[in-house]
């Protein structure tokens, strides 16, 4: 048995336990389930799965306890999945943090779906720990906006159009990544914006998830958050232009620069995953140059 087939129920309890240090150490956990979706939904190259597995080993050695054997003795209840749902719920009615309540959140459903065994109260009370602190953010993340919590649909109109279907989001995500700037600090706080690009990207991929597994209202919700993002990760000065990412090093995510590397940001398996996925809905003869775009953000991993 390889590494990659333990890293479901491994990823699962990871994000559960880190979810008392705060939301985002929850993207380990996420990383290590990104990558046996990966290897489950697609035919990897030999490389592409060393490079998965080298990343999460180094992952799990950073917080090697969170990643302790579960309790064996504790009973599993299906009726607890209902807490998860209701918290994934609540993450759609507006937009905070970028999406991460469902890129994380979808991922450990999809995870809990496939394993039902694992619906334990530690488990559960860990995930429904996180998907709470999700929802708590600063309302300056985003450049030039005093207060994002603000900001609503009619508000972006002008600048960004409606879009309904998950099909149409898709299309609107890798349209997005037609300029890439790294993060940067300015007058003291840093602005992430080819990071807040990610969050789009895994942000669209989970609504797309969640519409697989017939939960309608919650995307509709979701897509009109997703648009509101589309409007915020837009804002930047003109002068951080000269830092953007106008070539890719790689064309591919399967390319074996890219998965050579043992990476710091548990983003390097989070947006290959999200991304191979969403890349499915685009019309075939316009997957490659989103797929090249998409290279830029890769391009700048950590």
């Amino acid at each position: 048995m390889r590494l990659l087939d333990s890293y479901l129920e491994l990823g699962l309890v990871g994000m559960a336990r880190a979810a008392q240090e705060g939301w985002f150490e929850g993207h380990y956990g996420a990383a290590l389930l990104a990558g046996y979706y990966m290897n489950q939904e697609h035919d990897l190259p030999r490389h592409v799965i060393e490079g998965i597995e080298r990343t999460c080993e180094a992952f799990r050695k950073l917080k090697p306890e969170w990643f302790a054997p579960l309790d064996q003795e504790e009973e599993a209840d299906p009726a607890l999945l209902d807490s998860v749902i209701y918290r994934l719920k609540q993450n759609t009615q507006q937009l905070r943090t970028s999406g991460h309540g469902l890129a994380l959140g979808v991922l450990a459903l999809k995870a809990l779906k496939e394993r039902p065994d694992l619906i334990r109260p530690s488990i559960v009370s860990g995930l429904v720990e996180l998907l709470k602190r999700t929802k708590e953010d600063r309302p300056t993340r985003y450049w030039g906006i005093a207060n994002y919590f603000a900001i609503r649909t009619e508000d972006v109109a002008s600048e960004v159009a409606p879009y309904d279907t998950t099909d149409e989001m898709a299309v609107r995500t890798f349209d997005e990544l037609h300029t890439v700037i790294p993060g940067r600090v300015i007058d003291g706080q840093r602005y992430h914006f080819a990071g807040e690009v990610v969050h789009s990207v895994t942000h669209a991929q989970a609504l797309t998830e969640l519409e697989r597994f017939g939960y309608g209202e919650m995307v509709k919700g979701g897509i009109a958050n997703h648009r509101i993002q589309t409007y915020l990760d837009r804002q930047r000065p003109e002068f951080v232009l000269e830092d953007e990412v106008k070539e890719p090093a790689f064309a591919e995510i399967f390319a074996p620069a890219y998965w050579e590397k043992t990476y710091s940001d548990p983003h390097a398996l989070k947006l290959p995953y999200a991304a191979l996925d969403l890349l499915k809905k685009l019309p075939a003869e316009d997957r490659a140059g989103a797929e090249r775009n998409l290279c830029k953000l890769l391009t700048i991993m950590d």
